[in-house]
């Protein structure tokens, strides 16, 4: 009996020994996978590392860029240029920028993709920069050309202030030259009998009853045909005035100020005939000394002339 049972025991050893071995392989070949998958995963984090520093530059690339850009468009705005395009473009950079540092920064396929957009933007760079440029010397052309146009400018203010000065002048000189002057100014005395009396201006103060004042203008070839009112003033030995309302008297403007007069009267102005005498009468004796009579027109002094009385 134990003669039969001597083979299965040995087959059954063999049995296990395989079973053995091939269990041992397999944790063999196990530990291998599991060596090979630690140094893959090993790799893949060194990989990872390596572009997640590379997503890190790619996307402080992008925030240069977009710096850059608010600096173009800063640039452009102050040369008065076209910025829609630039400001598109730098959205379009932020858009990516946000979009860059919410994605998964292990992606491989999205860093080519933003080295790709970079390489891009800076193409657009360079030919914003180039933009910038043409506005730069465009801008600095209408500056001259500006600062030419002030300049002369100028020079047509400063000729037309001199012009106007000039033609100020040339008013007031006008204005002067078309006064009217009286001449040949004489008093005459009307005694009470109606007789005149001209004694070289110095008279006896019991001839005199009225005055008589004769005088001609001058002729004046700038100044306007028309009416003129005269004013007289007389003037006594003390330079008190004369005159009153009561007489035909009252007061006219001269120099700002209302100023009495003695007489006035109106004429036509036509370079031909002589104004009408001034007539007028004291109501009392004329005391001794010298008087003067003093004729206006317009706000200036037509003339003066002096008489005594003895």
């Amino acid at each position: 009996m134990s003669e039969h049972q001597l083979p299965p025991r040995k087959g059954n050893t063999i049995f296990f020994i395989g079973i053995i071995l091939l269990l041992a392989g397999i944790i063999i070949y196990q530990q291998i996978l599991r060596s090979e998958d630690k140094e893959i995963i090993t790799q893949s984090e060194m990989v990872i590392s390596e572009k997640s520093a590379e997503l890190d530059k790619v996307s402080g690339r992008l925030a240069d860029i977009q710096k850059e850009l608010d600096e173009k468009l800063k640039e452009i705005v102050k040369l008065k240029g076209d910025t829609s395009s630039l400001a598109g473009l730098r959205r379009q950079i932020e858009r990516d920028l946000r979009w860059s540092r919410a994605k998964n920064q292990k992606s491989l396929a999205l860093i080519g993709d933003l080295q790709d957009r970079i390489e891009e933007y800076e193409r657009n760079l360079l030919a914003k920069d180039k933009e910038i440029e043409d506005l730069r010397e465009k801008f600095n052309s209408a500056s001259k050309d500006n600062r030419a146009l002030k300049n002369s400018l100028v020079e047509k203010e400063e000729q037309i202030q001199s012009l106007a000065v000039k033609n100020d002048n040339m008013s007031q000189k006008l204005n002067i030259a078309k006064k009217l002057k009286a001449e040949s100014i004489k008093i005459i005395v009307i005694d009470k009998k109606g007789k005149e009396k001209e004694e070289e201006d110095d008279y006896k103060a019991k001839w005199i009853s009225k005055l008589k004042i004769n005088y001609s203008i001058a002729e004046n070839q700038l100044a306007d045909i028309g009416n003129r009112e005269v004013f007289m003033r007389i003037l006594g030995p003390s330079g008190e005035f004369l005159g009153d309302p009561g007489s035909g008297g009252g007061t006219f403007s001269l120099e700002g100020n209302e100023t009495p007069y003695t007489s006035k009267m109106s004429f036509l102005f036509d370079n031909k005939q002589n104004p009408p005498p001034f007539t007028w009468e004291k109501g009392s004796p004329f005391s001794t000394g010298t008087y003067t009579i003093e004729l206006f027109c317009e706000g200036y002094k037509l003339g003066q002339a002096n008489f005594k009385v003895r």
